[in-house]
């Protein structure tokens, strides 16, 4: 059969458009797979977008609607938000950038052991957490600028690449500093070119680690079982209790040298540190325990292979893991790409 010439035309401008419309479709794809899909922000100490959305802070535009998307390249400072943009990630909501001493409200805290709480409304596998202030003599009404900052992190924490809680919290010592600085609080993704930014306005009232105690040494675990550890550490000189933090949370406090922490799920590993604390304040946080607790799966699912496409309920192996994909996935690595749910 012969088509005819308008025929011709017409199919021609059908199979143009509908090329057209395949790479407009591709493009928006790629485009989505180069943004992070994890979002989120730091709820307390409030930061200056979850200030905005609580109404503690006013005139901050957009990001009242979506604190949890102050997102930019990672690799800050030598990277990431050009300065004069670092508190809107990039200048995407430009009213976070306007500074001055009065401009913001400040949530009060106190050098020492403080605990940043996280509000992740999608999780993704991450890098790490950074955590930077303002120098001492820092121009609080000139815009934020690398200049404005110490480039050293007070606070660095390694996350291995793996998928954090929804409501993730780091525990950090802040350094000594007076009256009103900026902490910048940095996100890193591990799969994507992206991290997300948060700026907390912070008022020192003067307190700072008590440098007469000495962090807590020794940490060992016992009595592991499914549900429960006891974590034990050595007496430090001075103290008259100790706080017990686990991945980054406070989760009780002791007057001995031990605590049992229990609730815990099994098959599942936890890092613990131990603050020492008196009358005039508390040590630096100990060095980190990890302790994986007894019991799990025991299932054996096939070897992940990076060659084989696989569909959304598909489980595999992989580093002594086992994992569930959400959806169709090939060559994206179990612990890395969100695809993967860890499911022991």
């Amino acid at each position: 059969m012969t088509l005819r010439l308008a025929d011709q035309t017409m199919l021609r401008k059908l199979l143009i458009a509908g090329g057209i419309l395949t790479l407009m479709m591709v493009a928006l794809l790629l485009f989505a797979a180069g943004k992070a899909s994890a979002h989120g922000y730091i709820e307390n100490p409030g930061s200056r977008a979850a200030l905005c959305k609580s109404g503690a802070n006013v005139d901050c535009g957009n990001i009242v609607y979506e604190p949890q998307s102050l997102e930019a390249p990672k690799g800050w400072p030598a990277a990431g938000p050009a300065d004069g943009k670092i508190a809107s990630a990039a200048g995407a909501f430009p009213k976070l950038d306007e500074q001055s001493a009065t401009r913001w409200s400040k949530v009060n805290i106190s050098a020492g052991p403080i605990t940043f709480q996280w509000k992740l409304s999608a999780m993704h596998a991450t890098a790490s957490w950074k955590y930077y202030i303002t120098k001492e003599g820092w121009n609080p009404n000139a815009p934020l600028s690398r200049d404005s900052f110490n480039l050293t992190p007070f606070c660095s924490i390694n996350y291995g690449g793996v998928q954090p809680p929804s409501n993730y919290a780091s525990s950090c010592n802040v350094p000594v500093r007076t009256g009103y600085h900026v902490i910048l609080a940095v996100w890193e993704v591990a799969d994507t070119a992206n991290a997300f930014y948060n700026v907390i306005d912070v008022n020192f009232g003067g307190g700072t680690t008590n440098p007469t105690l000495s962090a807590p040494t020794g940490l060992a675990a016992s009595g592991i079982t499914n549900t429960s550890a006891t974590i034990s550490w050595n007496a430090v000189s001075g103290a008259t209790g100790y706080q017990v933090y686990r991945n980054g949370s406070l989760v009780g406090t002791a007057t001995t040298t031990s605590f049992t922490n229990s609730g815990l799920t099994a098959g599942s590993t936890y890092s613990y540190t131990i603050v020492a604390t008196n009358s005039s304040g508390s040590s630096a946080a100990s060095s980190a325990l990890s302790v994986t607790t007894t019991g799990g799966t025991t299932t054996a699912y096939p070897a992940w292979s990076s060659s084989t496409v696989y569909v959304g309920g598909n489980k595999v192996t992989y580093n002594g893991k086992n994992y569930e994909a959400r959806w169709w996935t090939q060559g994206e690595t179990p612990g890395v790409a969100e695809v993967w749910k860890l499911i022991s």
